[in-house]
């Protein structure tokens, strides 16, 4: 699905669909990795494997080129090894669920939920996948601050995410932590044809239990299910 129908179906299906980002404000990154960006890194990973999964309040800022920018927020809750969901209460009632390489979202304004299964990707490609791939995100990129000289304890500190293999959808991503403390504040995804994609995340907690009911799902009777097939 291409990015132009995405926007079609509502900004949230960003989350499913959208193509991977480029952060042509940004510096180019060598993808030489610091040791300061793999602490940071390590720092962040070794919280979200202390417990059994996360959540965060968000807030999602989507810029498109020739389009309004639209605001949406909500919450999301993780449970390893890859379930998640994110309620949105604006738009009202939207969901979107993922369990490893099924994901559903249910669009209330269409009485439709859109299914996808996910056969293969070679790097996470949607902010989704990518919270659902903290433990192994080394594993797809390379990682580099982008704030030079030193950041004080607590404050914000930006990581570049440079894919290890050339991909034809994200070029680079952003997390942003706070310093020393392993915790995620934002997800800054940017696409090939300058689509912005901002994920603020408030609150962010890691769990040490995730219960079932936090990631159960209904939807109304006369709700209609659809496929979307290809690839990203």
């Amino acid at each position: 699905m291409n990015s132009s129908r995405s926007y079609a179906l509502a900004p949230v299906t960003l989350l499913l669909f959208a193509g991977l980002l480029l952060l042509p404000a940004l510096p180019v990154a060598s993808a030489e990795e610091s040791l300061s960006a793999k602490q940071e890194l390590s720092l962040l990973v070794s919280r979200v494997k202390s417990g059994e999964g996360f959540q965060s309040h968000f807030v999602q800022s989507l810029t498109a080129p020739g389009a309004k920018k639209t605001l949406s927020k909500g919450t999301l809750v993780y449970r390893a090894p890859g379930k998640m969901l994110l309620r949105y209460s604006d738009p009202e009632g939207q969901w979107l669920s993922l369990d490893g390489n099924h994901m559903a979202l249910y669009v209330p304004q269409n009485r439709q939920v859109l299914l996808r299964t996910i056969r293969k990707h070679r790097i996470p490609e949607t902010p989704a996948i990518l919270l659902a791939s903290i433990p192994q995100i080394s594993k797809w990129f390379f990682v580099k601050p982008i704030e030079s000289g030193d950041v004080p304890p607590g404050a914000p500190l930006s990581l570049v995410l440079i894919p290890r293999h050339p991909d034809p959808h994200l070029a680079q991503a952003t997390l942003t932590l706070k310093k020393g403390t392993g915790t995620l504040t934002r997800l800054l995804f940017m696409e090939q044809n300058g689509t912005r994609l901002s994920i603020r995340l408030e609150g962010f907690k890691v769990l040490a239990h995730v219960q079932q009911k936090d990631l159960a799902v209904s939807v109304p009777p006369g709700t209609t299910a659809a496929k979307i097939p290809g690839a990203f």
